[in-house]
Order: C-alpha cells, then sequence, then structure tokens
C-alpha cells in the first residue's frame, strides 16, 4: 500500500511540474510574439519610404507590362547605379528593421503593376538581402493572393 501511495504522489508531482512548464512556455511565446509586432511597428514609423526610393526604382525597372508591352529598360549602367543606391539605403537601415523596409519598398511598387510585374518586383525584392550583401540572409515578404485564373505564367 505505501509502495502505491508513493508511486501515486511520483505521478501527481510530475504532472504538476509538466503542467507548470507548458504555462511557462506559453507566456514566454507569447511576449516573443509581442515584442515582435511592436518592433515591426517601430520599424515602419522609423523608414520614411522616400527614403528608399531607389530601391523602389530598381524593383520596377526593367519590368514586363501584359502580355507584349515591356517598360522601357534603362541602360546597364543605370540599372547598376540604381540597385548599388538601393543598396547603400538599405544599409543605413537598422539591421533589424532591414527586412521591414524591403516589404515596404515591394508594397509601394506592387501598386505599380499588375500579378505578373507583381511576382518580378518579389523576385527581385526578395534577392536583395543577397545583392546588397547585407546582414539579414533573407527576409520572407508578404504578398497578396490571387485567384488561380489571374496568376498564369
Amino acid at each position: 500500500m505505501a509502495k502505491l501511495a508513493l508511486f501515486v504522489l511520483t505521478l501527481t508531482a510530475i504532472v504538476a511540474v509538466s503542467a507548470v512548464s507548458a504555462y511557462r512556455t506559453t507566456i514566454i511565446t507569447t511576449t516573443i510574439e509581442d515584442n515582435r509586432r511592436g518592433s515591426q511597428e517601430h520599424c515602419h514609423s522609423q523608414i520614411p519610404i522616400q527614403q528608399l526610393n531607389h530601391c523602389e526604382m530598381h524593383l520596377t525597372q526593367g519590368i514586363i507590362s501584359g502580355p507584349m508591352v515591356v517598360i522601357p529598360r534603362r541602360p546597364f549602367q543605370q540599372e547598376q547605379q540604381h540597385l548599388e543606391q538601393c543598396c547603400s539605403q538599405l544599409q543605413r537601415v537598422n539591421e533589424q528593421c532591414q527586412c521591414d523596409a524591403i516589404q515596404q519598398v515591394f508594397d509601394e511598387a506592387r501598386q505599380q503593376g499588375g500579378v505578373m510585374e507583381m511576382r518580378q518586383m518579389l523576385s527581385k525584392a526578395e534577392r536583395l538581402p543577397t545583392d546588397c550583401r547585407l546582414d539579414v540572409q533573407e527576409c520572407p515578404l508578404v504578398s497578396p493572393s490571387y485567384p488561380k485564373n489571374n496568376t498564369s505564367l
């Protein structure tokens, strides 16, 4: 009988510790998410889109508009210059805010085109961390979803 009582007591203690640990993890996770949301809001207010104008130009240049219309490409030197100036602008942004800055630029640029243009701009925007050799390795960008019949290549 004493062994059974000891076993029940031990089992109760294990369940209690597990419940406390699970509760603690939930609190920590919620705190991290709240801090991240606050960080994004802080970044958005700290990065005027005007300071990233070359990034927007880089995303919109040389894109295909519609089935047969190509927006005139600038000479390679000018395209390269916009990329270099974009990189310079992004490097002046706090590292924790660089992905938010790229998202802001993408959001502004995608308003200028349709689905096909948006895909091309998204591809360029996703390459910016690598092209600009930023400390941040990649930025998961959010783009709107469209019905399947509008997104065919």
